[in-house]
């Protein structure tokens, strides 16, 4: 029941030039919306249509294909995820350091440089409300569970290093073995970062419901392996045994809020929304052994809708802080 994903998450080390209003749960948004931004104009031979560009187009062009318009829209997992800083913040100071990542999945490290060259665009153009400027002062390539960290673009470099460091099944297995035996009362607790949101049946889910949770994070995990690492189809013997562990999984204590946002899209000239919920919750299971690696490798994937905006985000209270690497979590460790 292994998973071949694997999963290369990538550290922007920035310095502010000027004021930089993030607006807290905001942020992931901001830089997502300014990337996109650059990516169409500077790639996109249809940038102005209203309409889906047609799939011979599609097919072709690098930033419908990650970032917009695909002609299966709802069908392919996009081939990244955006992580805001964390712990979220309203606001960036001239002269502050802060980080934020992107997580790029199975083949789509082959769009780096596209990332790399419109993120160092969007530094200079500014993000937010008042168009904040950064620099971009190093990218790093780190794997959470084993604590690497590899140079992809050093301080004043000019030359990005494609790095050969990601998280992958054996090193979330290692690290779930190691977790389970230090549980308590057979209890896990998430904490959830940035909003999340699920559905069921077309429904929002505005509770850390865990039998659902699961099944989204299940449902993305195959699908990225299927679409971006060339994985293969979880057999229906396989899901009724882990969706089953699930099932039996009680929640014991939640303490979340809904968080209500909404995004305005140049493109479609529409406000679109990606609310959800974050706090944490504590789970109680016999089942972990089976359950366990997949919310470990699932840290590294997000959860639910608009993780591009850097949605979904959560991460194990056991454990060494899987998020640690984008600022001081402390406080929800």
């Amino acid at each position: 029941m292994a998973s071949n994903l694997t999963i290369t998450h990538l550290r922007f080390d920035a310095v502010a030039e000027e004021g930089i209003r993030l607006n807290g749960l905001m942020a992931g948004n901001y830089l997502r919306n300014g990337m996109a931004s650059v990516m169409l104009r500077a790639t996109c031979t249809e940038t102005h249509r209203t309409a889906r560009p047609t799939p011979e187009h599609a097919a072709h062009c690098p930033a419908c294909w990650l970032l917009a318009a695909h002609v299966e829209p709802g069908k392919v997992r996009r081939a990244y995820s955006m992580a805001p800083p964390l712990p979220s913040r309203q606001q960036v100071e001239p002269g502050e350091p802060f980080s934020f990542g992107i997580s790029l999945y199975g083949e789509g490290l082959g769009f780096l440089p596209y990332f790399v060259l419109a993120l160092t665009e969007v530094g200079r153009l500014g993000v937010g409300p008042g168009r904040g400027s950064f620099r971009i002062r190093q990218i790093q390539a780190v794997e959470p569970l084993r604590g690497l960290i590899q140079d992809v673009l050093r301080p004043d470099a000019q030359l990005v290093q494609v790095p050969s460091l990601h998280v992958d099944w054996q090193a979330a297995h290692a690290a779930a073995s190691t977790l389970a035996g230090t549980l308590r009362r057979d209890e896990v607790t998430l904490h959830f970062l940035t909003p999340v949101r699920l559905t069921e049946q077309e429904r929002l889910v505005r509770m850390p419901d865990f039998a659902v949770l699961f099944r989204r994070l299940l449902e993305r995990i195959d699908e990225m392996a299927r679409q971006w690492n060339l994985g293969g189809r979880r057999t229906p013997e396989e899901l009724e045994l882990l969706y089953g562990c699930a099932e039996r999984v009680r929640l014991v204590d939640a303490d979340v809020k809904w968080m209500d946002l909404k995004s305005y899209s140049g493109r479609t000239k529409k406000e679109r929304w990606f609310s959800g919920f974050v706090g944490q919750a504590t789970y109680r299971s016999q089942d972990w052994l089976n359950l366990l690696p997949w919310l470990v490798l699932g840290q590294g994937v997000q959860v639910g809708k608009d993780t591009v905006r850097g949605n979904g985000m959560f991460m194990l209270a056991q454990g060494d802080g899987y998020w640690n690497w984008l600022g001081d979590l402390q406080a929800v460790s």
